[in-house]
Order: structure tokens, then sequence, then C-alpha cells
């Protein structure tokens, strides 16, 4: 490329315009336009401002809270399988075993206690334990007499339904009409849990159901744990079958509401993926289960259609494993069938 260049012998001087000329053009502006614009808010303005329905109804998640529709009556909570020491009192809370949100819950409750007893070592058809869970239910309502449960709630879980139907079926003390009992993941059939435990303590399953059993502190197998052999079963003998028979009719007869699972999904939680580990690979008879007990063994012979799979439902069949019905979980947030502290809420 060539490039041709030429020298003046004077400079030359070009006007410039120095500023563009300004057109307005006129713009309206609202009240909160302005205010970002300037920086200042006219609050006048704002008082006249047209007030917007949201697109969306944000109270969605938002739970109303329940009150008590029935008498205010003295609560006592009887805990399952697990607990090894004994304490001689009820307590005040139990937040190992029941968590620490039930008291916020409890609308019906004019007080709150919880046995603590030796649900390891004893089974659900020792006569002692049964009149130990007898003795604490009665010594929190001061119209109860020496055998006679009165205008008390009475909460159970797992292996305590068990243990309140045994003493009842045994006469050791009986509910008056206005006491309510709760029932929750009961397994009255006992479990397919506690038959492959006592097989994988005898280190005749496979490893990983080895491992689960020592994780949960199966091993060795204690007296409680082998009394729920699955009725009928392999494990159990004449005796517990019949204990069980007795147990269900008691239970079936005395039960005011009841809480059962259909499916160990459960409540996102720190022990959630154990259930679902122990609900694929126990061989339960059937997959309505809560990861131990079936759907079946906590029914016990109750109407499958009296069930409801929301928390207004007094027969609660939900989606909530067996840890999560001690409602130590919590509540989901929008699914109606993993919501147990919102039942016990509503429920009387």
């Amino acid at each position: 490329m060539d490039i041709e260049v030429e020298y003046l012998e004077a400079s030359m001087n070009f006007g410039v315009e120095r500023e563009c000329p300004k057109t307005a053009l006129p713009i309206s502006v609202t009240s909160v336009g302005q205010a970002l614009l300037t920086g200042k808010l006219d609050a006048d303005a704002v008082r006249g401002t047209r007030k917007l329905k949201a697109a969306f109804d944000f109270s969605w998640g938002k739970k109303s809270t329940c009150s008590c529709k029935s008498a205010r009556r003295p609560c006592i909570f009887i805990h399952g399988l697990g607990i090894k020491e004994e304490l001689p009192r009820s307590q005040d809370s139990f937040e190992d075993y029941w968590g620490d949100e039930v008291q916020e819950h409890a609308p019906c409750c004019s007080s709150i206690k919880f046995a603590v007893l030796d649900t390891e070592h004893y089974a659900w058809t020792d006569a002692a334990l049964q009149r130990k869970v007898c003795n604490r239910a009665l010594a929190v309502s001061n119209s109860s007499t020496k055998s006679v449960i009165s205008d008390t709630i009475i909460i159970t879980h797992s292996m305590g339904n068990l243990i309140l139907a045994g003493a009842i079926a045994t006469k050791k003390c009986g509910l008056a009409a206005s006491s309510s009992w709760m029932g929750l993941a009961g397994p009255m059939g006992g479990s397919m849990a506690s038959d492959y435990f006592q097989a994988s303590c005898a280190d005749n399953t496979n490893a990983i159901i080895e491992q689960y059993a020592d994780v949960f502190g199966m091993c060795p197998i204690q007296a409680a744990i082998k009394s729920m052999s699955t009725e009928n079963g392999n494990c159990s003998s004449a005796g517990l079958n019949a204990a069980y028979k007795a147990a269900q009719s008691a239970y079936r007869t005395n039960v005011s509401a009841l809480m059962c699972s259909e499916s160990f999904s459960g409540i996102l939680s720190a022990y959630q993926v154990n259930f679902w580990v122990l609900g694929h690979l126990i061989p339960h008879k059937s997959s309505k289960n809560d990861g131990v007990v079936e759907f079946e063994s906590c029914s016990a012979g109750i109407e499958a259609s009296k069930f409801g799979d929301t928390y207004t439902d007094r027969f609660y069949r939900t989606k909530l494993n067996h840890y999560d019905m001690q409602f130590r979980g919590g509540d989901a947030f929008l699914n109606k069938a993993k919501m147990p502290l919102k039942w016990f809420e509503c429920l009387l």
C-alpha cells in the first residue's frame, strides 16, 4: 500500500462544536421510580399509590395451629425398645427419645410426663414391666383409682403399645372412658426386624445386616427384641403367639387413635437413610412398612378403611419411618402424610 504525504506551509483552524444541542422528551415516572432516581421518598405519593395483590400466596407453607377440642388432661408418654436403664420417676422431658418439639404441640395436655423404663433387658410380656407401665400411667391423674386410669392421655410408641396392651389384657390395669390412648408404630403382631436381627446376631445373614444389627445395638440379642418375634414365625412360640392375640384384642378395644406407616421414605433426618436400608434389606412380608414394623402389624386387625392419609385423620396412615413417629424429626413441610406433630396437636 502506497501513502502520499503533503506538508502545508501554514496551519489551518477548524471550528468544533463543544456541545450537542439538548432535546428534552417528557417521560412519566412513578413515585417508586422517582425515589430510585433522586434518592428521596415522597411519603404522600406512596400513600396514594395503588395497592396490588400479590401474584402468589406465600402463606401456603404455613399450617394454622390447633386448639384443644376436648377436656385438657395429664399426658404420659410410654417409649419403646432400646432404653437400658430405668429411672425411678417419670421425667419432665426425654428429648433423646421423643425429641424437643412435642411439648409445643400438646394443647390438650395439662401436664406432660415421660416414663423411662428398661425396655432392653425385659420382654414386653414381663409382668413386672407391665405393672410399672400401669403405675406410671396411674400416677399422673388424681382421679385414677388403684387400677383404673382415668382422665389421662396416654401416648405409646413401638414396644410401649405392646406393654400397655399386655397389661390391660392381663388385668393389671384398665382405662376409664375419660382416658384416651394414642398408639404409634406398634408391632402388635411382632416385627420381621426382630427375626432378622436374631439371625444376624447368630451370623446367619449377610454382612450388611450384621453391621446394622451392631449399629442399632441389637447384638447380643436381649429379651425385649426377642419378645417381638413375628407372630407365628420361626422365632416365636405358642405362649408368645397367645400373648399377641390377647394384646391385640385389648388394643383394638381401648386405643383411641393410631399412627401407622405404609412407607419408610420418612422425613429428612440424620437417621433417614438407616430406615431406607432396613426397609429394603429386611424380608418384610409387605412393602407397606416403616422400616421395621409393617402397617398390618401396627393396625392389628383394625379395618384399613378407617385410616386416612392426612393429619386430620384419627387413624393416620403415614409415610413416616419408625423413628419419625417418636416426633423426633418434626413435620414435613408440605406432605400431609408426614406430619406427626400436627396430627398429635389437632387430634383431641
